[in-house]
């Protein structure tokens, strides 16, 4: 198991034709930024796991899109772990000094032969905050038709934290 897409998370970043923010606003032609499926859910994911909340499983898409990491966020599946098991120890309230709750968590969410880093409970929990972070960036913002818009309301999204 890897990744899966919060419900309507396609539609709000437009990749239905696999066309998300290839305008900008600065150039209409220069679709040299491309904005990728992982790239909305690690968006909606940091935003989840900042909140420690997690979403209704029942709100995502029944597959995977990707398993694994892309090529671009390889590099970045220690920190997206090392953020998952601190989102979960604050969700459950596990004090900083219980050490043996702590490593319990860890050694649960954690797989590192796995593509993710993740078990398959940690990969599924990751998701569970994405559909949490694409709540409250849908509640923050509406749907943007360009990669310039789009980050200057989800910086908003972190100044109102």
């Amino acid at each position: 198991m890897s990744f899966t897409l919060p419900l309507n998370v396609r539609g709000f970043f437009g990749f239905e034709g696999q066309r998300a923010f290839a305008r900008s606003r600065t150039s209409r032609r220069d679709a040299s930024v491309r904005f990728l499926m992982f790239d909305a859910f690690y968006c909606c994911m940091l935003l989840g796991l900042d909140q420690a909340k997690l979403g209704d499983e029942s709100r995502l898409e029944a597959t995977n899109f990707i398993d694994g990491y892309p090529e671009a966020y390889k590099g970045q599946a220690e920190l997206i772990a090392g953020l998952l098991v601190d989102a979960e120890i604050r969700r459950l309230k596990i004090q900083p000094d219980d050490r043996d709750d702590i490593e319990r968590q860890m050694v649960h969410l954690l797989d590192l032969s796995s593509p993710s880093r993740l078990s398959g409970d940690g990969d599924q929990l990751l998701n569970r905050y994405a559909v949490s972070g694409f709540d409250r960036l849908k509640a923050a913002m509406t749907e943007c038709d360009n990669l310039d818009d789009f980050l200057v309301g989800y910086h908003r999204i972190w100044a109102q934290f």
